[in-house]
């Protein structure tokens, strides 16, 4: 919903979501339970002294985002689960990699909103158990992508202007008949079908995927390539 001009912008219309998924099949979960919402632009200078000033010029290189995120330790909560794993792995290399998304509610275009994507390194600083928090450095990575969301129900979908990603709706049926509780796997990424029968990924449009669905000792397997103008598949387990 676009705000109002001479609307304050607030700390809940800046909203940060980290990938819990995977680069092709994004899982944006938002970070709910933190006590700050500060972003530190980090900016790297440049200085030239050239010949004809007597003082030196300073300008800006490039920006290092970071954010600092103190986050209250709710058991089941998405943030503190996700985070909580990579403090138990003690996660290095390419485990402390995710992605965020920072969506700017405050800036509204059309139905969606500016956001910023970006590669990320998730550094835990520490657990704090006395004050029920743990502490995640979250460090820009590589290249901001700047673009656009829109959030439906709590769940973004990001568009740039070199990828567009989009809801891909997954049915499971056996025979004709909607399957409870069988578990879809869209590379790598598992879910598993509630009463409808149907699951949702995120996908990018142009990008090609493997899908699965199993049920006990029943199955089903198949390739797609993702496109915004087809936003549903059924597999039928056998």
């Amino acid at each position: 919903m676009a705000l109002a001009a001479g609307t304050m912008i607030k700390k809940y219309h800046v909203a940060l979501f980290l990938n819990t998924g995977t680069e092709s099949v994004p899982v944006w979960k938002q970070i709910k339970k933190s006590t700050d919402n500060t972003i530190t632009m980090n900016p790297e200078t440049l200085t030239f002294d050239y010949i004809v000033d007597e003082s030196p010029t300073q300008e800006i290189d490039r920006y290092a985002p970071s954010l600092s995120q103190p986050l209250t330790m709710y058991k089941g909560e998405d943030d503190y689960e996700y985070l909580f794993g990579k403090f138990f792995d003690q996660a290095a290399g390419a485990d402390a990699h995710s992605q965020i998304l920072v969506v700017f509610y405050g800036a509204d275009v059309t139905t969606s909103y500016k956001a910023w994507k970006c590669d990320c390194v998730l550094s835990i600083d520490n657990m704090n158990p006395v004050e029920s928090t743990i502490t995640a450095n979250i460090i820009f990575n590589g290249t901001t992508d700047k673009g656009t969301a829109a959030v439906t129900l709590g769940v973004p979908v990001f568009t740039s202007v070199t990828e567009t990603e989009f809801i891909m709706t997954i049915a499971v049926q056996d025979t004709g008949v909607d399957v409870e509780g069988a578990t879809v796997i869209c590379n790598g990424v598992s879910k598993v079908t509630p009463a409808s029968g149907e699951v949702t990924f995120t996908v990018i449009d142009g990008a090609s995927y493997a899908i699965g669905a199993v049920k006990g000792a029943k199955e089903a397997a198949d390739y797609f390539l993702a496109a915004t103008g087809t936003t549903t598949l059924t597999l039928s387990i056998v």
